[in-house]
């Protein structure tokens, strides 16, 4: 049974949308930016303001920056298919700021529905240079070809029900793309704790991808990737549990900076630490850096976790960190993806 945040195609918008701003200035203000309303347009008996959807997308640059941030949280949207909301329609009530965010990110509904998202693949070396494995990184195709980064396409995913779709469907990617790499290479795959609702359910269609992949789950390591201070670590542990279930391990991203801390390290005794590349870059001339690479290694090796080095960009660099004691590495001096 899919989870209802993140299964199944991305939805588009129906034809209207019907408005309930909390008081008249904000129904005024709307009216004067969204002009030309004829029937069955306009204040509607039942209290809303309904307005074409196509008349609010062209104009959502000016609404987003004309009304108050209140009215934009405050105001109730509803897109719906006829004159006014359905029962079933009025469950999908959300605030007007929402809304005009799913808007924004209607390209990447398309993106989603279609096949325009891939992965490049980065690789990580061993201490003797030996490739251990690739990770996985998400790009988009634009409709003209163009590359769409991984920054636009998290930005375009604007509301929690589209960045669970957008985490999903990268997951998914990355499997069959880590199916295609060598047998013998270790498959990183990043996702985002915050966009597993239930583990239960939200991971099976990445299960159901490495299956029909065929690919060893030994091979699959799955990295936590954290934009927010992690405020669940009961949840989160339940996702780590669920994947170690299927026999893949885990890793922490960008370790030393952001959310990815000591605690986090304590909590879910990952199988690999990635040191962020802040920590690693110029770390030779940085006697703090150093000591704090030196000793995290060591506690790692200690207890079996293996530590990445990302950011390595000159043999200098790989060199000192090889000298810490960091078992792998990655970055543009050793292959940029592809």
């Amino acid at each position: 049974m899919p989870c209802n945040l993140c299964g199944g195609s991305a939805k588009t918008l129906n034809s209207r949308i019907a408005v309930y701003p909390p008081e008249s200035h904000t129904a005024d203000r709307l009216l004067e930016i969204l002009t030309g309303l004829e029937p069955p347009y306009g204040l509607q008996e039942y209290g809303a303001l309904l307005f074409p959807t196509e008349l609010i997308r062209s104009h959502n640059v000016r609404l987003v920056q004309e009304l108050s941030t209140p009215q934009l949280n405050d105001t109730i949207a509803v897109d719906i298919s006829g004159d006014a909301p359905t029962p079933s329609e009025v469950r999908r009530t959300r605030s007007l700021g929402s809304l005009l965010d799913e808007i924004q990110g209607e390209w990447l509904v398309d993106l989603l529905n279609g096949t325009g998202l891939y992965c490049l693949a980065q690789p990580i070396m061993d201490r003797n240079g030996s490739i251990f494995g690739h990770e996985m990184l998400m790009r988009g195709k634009g409709d003209d070809g163009s590359t769409i980064t991984p920054d636009r396409l998290l930005r375009a995913a604007a509301t929690p029900e589209l960045r669970a779709k957008l985490d999903r469907a990268a997951r998914i990617a990355a499997v069959h793309s880590g199916s295609e790499i060598s047998a013998e290479s270790n498959v990183f795959i990043n996702f985002l704790p915050s966009s597993v609702y239930d583990p239960q359910f939200c991971l099976e269609t990445t299960f159901a991808a490495a299956r029909t992949a065929k690919i060893d789950p030994s091979r699959l390591i799955f990295e936590v990737v954290e934009t927010d201070k992690i405020g669940d670590f009961d949840h989160l542990a339940a996702i780590i549990a669920r994947y170690r279930e299927e026999g893949f391990a885990i890793a922490l991203d960008d370790f030393g900076t952001g959310f990815n801390n000591i605690e986090t390290v304590i909590r879910l005794r990952p199988e690999y630490i990635k040191l962020d590349k802040l920590l690693v870059t110029d770390s030779i001339h940085d006697k703090l850096k150093t000591q704090f690479i030196l000793e995290l290694a060591s506690v790692a090796q200690l207890n079996g976790i293996k530590t990445i080095a990302e950011g390595i960009e000159n043999q200098e660099t790989l060199d000192h960190v090889r000298k810490l004691g960091v078992d792998l590495f990655q970055g543009y001096h050793l292959g940029r993806p592809a």
